[in-house]
């Protein structure tokens, strides 16, 4: 899974209040909300697509076990999916070219 890309719908407002964050879905008009951990990976997101970039950078700032914030964002991820604000791609080589 950290292998893959995840892109943020252009269509997603975010908006951090109080160290929790909030998504707007401009398509469905449905709100999102994430804790602050959920806010980190977002803004992570934001600047680098990278799933192993972010789970590295989260995982050098919070105390958690690697399997476990792995599992948290695959799930975390799924939710986004699920609710159209994000797109999983994976990731592009060259090999072969």
């Amino acid at each position: 899974m950290l292998t893959q890309h995840v892109k943020l719908s252009p269509e997603a407002l975010f908006q951090e209040i109080g160290g929790e964050g909030v998504i707007l879905d401009l398509t469905s008009s449905s709100y999102f909300g994430l804790d602050e951990v959920g806010v980190r990976l977002w803004q992570l997101l934001q600047a680098d697509t990278s799933l192993q970039a972010a789970h590295d950078t989260l995982l050098a700032e919070y105390e958690v076990e690697p399997a476990q914030l792995e599992q948290d964002l695959e799930r975390l991820i799924a939710q986004l999916v699920e609710a159209g604000l994000a797109k999983v791609e994976a990731f592009a080589t060259n090999a072969g070219q």
